[in-house]
Parts: structure tokens; C-alpha cells; sequence
């Protein structure tokens, strides 16, 4: 039997499946892959939201169901047959001809478990020529908590001393992964420069190689409020500042997030863990800065990262379709981890700095400052950059080729046009597609944790709430709810008028092309 097709290697490949009642023990014809999100091990958790998603191709046949078992709970895939281009290479590979509309995604909660458990994740597939099949996807092990290292302990070979006195404590979680050396002292250089002295900087690092690692090491020796700690295989670094955040002390009064090549202002810990304190009645729990973005080389390409107003950062409604809020240049208080930790399992498409604004704007309110409190350095290996030009243009080229969406459909069925269109289809319909999923399980896990506000009185932030997390998750007329958003008169900012026309957009001519490709017999074996 194949073992399901898993091209990325930053996680680990599901064990090979077993063929279901059509075809007995025999091999299995059928090729499958699993967008790796779930992960091997999992932190003590309450239910952990899966958002699930990959793509099946057999011979002759399409899906027919799909759905992920855990234990006795069954939870059936949102969409069937989606367009999946990046299944092409694989499938040829294999001597298949292509057929692309075999992509599937939907949610999975896997409940919670107690240390040392394991949960095991099926995978069951159902074929309209009435195969049925069931593929591993699991186990997960839950790992026991471990506690925190005491006073003058090693870890990882750095001494570990209580923080110094004064003020409230900070931890930094950091995520590297074979950083430029320069860069990276710089950044921890500014970090050393703070004026606000006590602060703890966990750094977890992604697997660099041996020699990034030395350098990790030599840059932060000599000082112990650096923690770092490598791991062993490279899990990304969504799942990364995951586990950086794990590590937060329990008397850390905020939490910052640090990239590994940006450079602090020294007073940004100040100004920020000011603008919690003054917040406090308000109920603030978050706060960011604006920064300059800067070259590798330190030459400015922008005084502020926010050129305009781009979006909004005041509600759940504008955050969960448009991110404001930029990770590295954010603090917030330790108490938001309990609504946030763990993260949504996903395994495209998602950034930790969006899940943790949309847990913040669910729980309390989020405070921006205009002045720039330190340099956002661009360049190439930039998970993502800085952008001259969000909204409005955007959301006009996206709405030509909303009027265009029949011949890009048209154009998708062509191999030819598929080589030559490659970027732009993967824009307009791939990324799309991997970005509602990651939004389904943001708003399917808000849902959960924070639960509906149905108390005499609520305001109309609750409604607001309730109808951001209700546009994205899994239901009927996906398309109309997102034009509904689309047009909603609310003060929300243009790149949210940008995001829903782009993913409207991408779901418009998706379920165009996957039609068209649908109404092709399926193909067997090619030549």
C-alpha cells in the first residue's frame, strides 16, 4: 500500500494507511496527502481545534465523504473536491494523470487529555466507485508539564538566575532559526539596551545547524537573562513561538514578541509596558508600536509600517478577516496565554502574531502606539514584510478578476496555462483557500474558549463577535457570508475590504474551476 505523498519535510511523514473494505489488505491505489498540521506531541491542553486539510487522488474515482475519527467523535470535511495545484507534480510523479480538484479541509477537536496520554486521529475516506479506506493520521502524545527550571539551574548548558528586581517582570520569546550573525547581535544588543531592566528573553530556536547554533550561544553568553534552547526538529515558526510561549514564566507580569533580526529602540519595553499600565481599567491586555523598516544594510525604506490606515485594531470583526497587529512589535499581558495556548493546530496559512491579536480583541482591547519604537529589518527571507500598497488597489485588481473569474477558470484546465500561471492562480486560488482554513480554526477555537455572550444587555461588541467568528466558520454559502462582510457598513479600514475581496475572490473562481474540473469524468492511470 503507497504511503500518503507528504512533500514537506517540516513535519512527519503518517505511517502508511490500510486499504478499507473494497479492496481488502490488497494495495492500496489510492494517493494521499495531509497538510502537516496536527503535531506529534502536544503540551498539556484543553480541546485543541484541528483545522485539517490536504488532498486524495484514486483512479477512476473522487471523494465522496471524508472525515477525521477521534475516538467516537466524527467530524466530516467542510469542502470536497477543491482545486489543489500543488497535487499536480506529485501526482504525475506517481504515473497518475492529474486530476485537481481532489483537495478536502475541515475541523477537528481533539479533546482534552492528560499528561503522558496519547490521542490517536483517523483519517476515513469514502470514493464514488465505493471504496472506503481509513489512513492514520496520529497519535498525538501528550506531553507531561515540566517545571520551570529553578533558580541557578542549567538549561541547556546557560545558567539560569532569577531576574533582576524592579518593575514588572517581561519574558521575550524569541524565535530563530540560523540567523545572520551580525543581525542577530544587533538585535540582541538592543534587547541588552532596555530601559526597562527586567525582562527574560526565552529564546527558541527552530534547529538551526551547528554553527548558527554557536553563534546563538556566543551572542548571548555572559548574560542570563537569555534561555535558549534548540530544537530538535524544525517545526516552523508558527508552532515555534508556540513552544517559545510555553516557556513563560509564571511570575512574568507581560509577554513581547522578538524576530531575530530586528532592532529594539531602548525605551519600546518602557513605552509599552506603559501603555498596559495606563490601560488597566480599561481592560487593555495588548500593545504595539510602529516601527521603521529598514534594509539589511540599515538604509530606510519606510518611516512608519503602517503607511495610512490600513486597518483596524479595535475589533475582533476587523482582526480576524486583517491582521494590524505585527508580532515583534506587540507586548501583552501573561494572562491572555490561557485563552491562547495552544494554538490552533493548522498547517497552512497561519501566523502566530493573528491568532494571538484576535485572542486579545476577544478578551479585552488593544492599545497602538503611533511613534516608532524600534527597526523592522526587510528583506527576502521575511516570513512576511512590509507592503507599500494594501486595500484599496488590491481590492480593485482582485475585483477585475472576480469579472474574469470564467476564463481563469477556463485557463486552469489547461496544463499549459497552469505552467505558465503558476504564481498568479496559487495567489488567486491557492492561498485563498489555505487562508479560510486557517480563519475557520482561529474563529472555530474562539467559539470554544471564549463561548457566546448571551447575558440581558450585552453590547454590541458581543454581536460584532459573534458575527466575525460566524462569517468564517464552516457552514452553508461560504461565498455569501463573506460578501456580506464585504459590504457590512463598519469602520474597519481598507485592508479589510482588501483581504474579503481577495478571499471571495479566490473562492469565486476556485469552486468555478473546480466545477469545470469536475465535470470531466475521472481519469485512471497515465501514460
Amino acid at each position: 500500500m503507497r504511503a500518503p505523498t507528504h512533500p514537506d519535510t517540516t513535519a512527519p511523514v503518517p505511517p502508511k494507511a490500510e486499504a478499507g473494505s473494497a479492496e481488502g489488505r490488497g494495495m492500496s491505489a489510492t494517493l494521499l496527502h495531509l497538510d502537516p498540521g496536527l503535531p506529534p506531541r502536544v503540551p498539556p491542553h484543553r480541546d485543541l481545534v484541528w483545522g485539517f486539510s490536504g488532498w486524495a487522488r484514486r483512479p477512476g474515482a473522487r471523494l465522496r465523504a471524508a472525515a477525521v475519527v477521534v475516538g467516537t467523535a466524527r467530524f466530516p470535511a467542510a469542502e470536497l473536491n477543491t482545486l489543489r495545484f500543488d497535487a499536480e507534480a506529485a501526482q504525475r510523479r506517481h504515473g497518475v494523470e492529474p486530476d485537481l480538484a481532489c483537495g478536502f479541509w475541515g475541523l477537528a477537536t481533539l479533546p482534552a487529555t492528560a499528561e503522558g496520554g496519547t490521542q490517536s486521529a483517523i483519517l476515513a475516506l469514502e470514493w464514488t466507485d465505493g471504496t472506503r479506506e481509513e489512513w492514520p493520521a496520529g497519535p498525538v502524545a501528550v506531553e507531561d508539564a515540566a517545571p520551570p527550571p529553578p533558580a541557578g539551574s542549567q538549561e541547556n548548558g546557560t545558567q539560569q538566575d532569577r531576574p533582576p528586581e524592579g518593575g514588572p517582570l517581561v519574558a521575550i520569546a524569541m524565535a530563530t532559526y540560523n540567523p545572520d550573525p551580525a543581525l542577530f547581535r544587533a538585535q540582541v544588543d538592543s534587547i541588552r539596551s532596555q530601559t526597562h531592566e527586567r525582562w527574560v528573553c526565552l529564546i527558541e530556536d527552530d534547529g538551526s545547524d551547528d554553527a548558527h547554533w554557536r553563534d546563538i550561544l556566543e551572542a548571548t553568553a555572559g548574560d542570563d537573562r537569555f534561555r535558549p534552547v534548540r530544537n530538535g526538529v524544525n517545526l516552523g515558526f508558527y508552532r515555534n513561538f508556540e513552544r517559545a510561549l510555553g516557556r513563560v514564566p509564571a511570575e512574568a507580569d507581560f509577554v513581547a514578541l522578538a524576530d531575530q533580526d530586528d532592532r529594539w529602540a531602548p525605551g519600546r519595553l518602557a513605552a509599552l509596558v506603559s501603555a498596559l499600565a495606563d490601560g488597566r481599567a480599561g481592560g487593555t491586555v495588548l500593545a504595539f508600536g510602529n516601527m521603521r523598516v529598514v534594509d539589511s544594510a540599515g538604509r530606510v525604506v519606510s518611516e512608519t509600517f503602517w503607511p495610512g490606515l490600513d486597518s483596524r485594531h479595535d475589533s475582533l470583526d476587523a482582526l480576524l478577516m486583517a491582521n494590524a497587529v505585527t508580532g515583534c512589535a506587540c507586548l501583552f499581558r501573561t494572562s491572555l496565554l490561557r485563552l491562547a495556548l495552544p494554538f490552533p493546530a493548522l498547517g497552512r496559512g497561519a501566523y502566530h502574531d493573528h491568532w494571538i491579536a484576535c485572542c486579545a480583541a476577544a478578551e479585552g482591547t488593544i492599545a497602538y502606539l503611533p511613534q516608532s519604537l524600534g527597526d523592522y529589518v526587510q528583506h527576502g527571507a521575511n516570513s512576511l514584510g512590509y507592503r507599500r500598497r494594501p486595500g484599496l488597489r488590491l481590492a480593485a485588481k482582485l475585483a477585475a478578476a472576480l469579472a474574469l473569474a470564467p476564463a481563469l477558470a477556463l485557463a486552469a484546465q489547461s496544463a499549459t496555462a497552469r505552467r505558465r500561471l503558476a504564481k498568479p492562480l496559487h495567489l488567486l486560488i491557492g492561498l485563498p483557500d489555505a487562508e479560510l482554513v486557517c480563519r475557520a480554526a482561529f474563529a472555530e477555537t474562539l467559539r470554544r474558549r471564549v463561548g457566546p455572550t448571551e447575558t440581558p444587555g450585552a453590547g454590541p461588541e458581543s454581536a460584532a463577535q459573534r458575527t466575525a467568528v460566524d462569517t468564517f466558520l464552516p457552514g452553508p454559502r461560504p461565498g455569501r457570508r463573506l460578501l456580506a462582510a464585504l459590504l457590512r457598513r463598519a469602520p474597519r479600514g481598507r485592508a479589510f475590504r482588501g483581504v474579503a475581496a481577495r478571499l471571495l475572490t479566490g473562492l469565486a473562481i476556485g469552486r468555478l474551476a473546480g466545477l469545470l474540473a469536475r465535470l470531466r469524468p475521472p481519469s485512471g492511470v497515465g501514460r
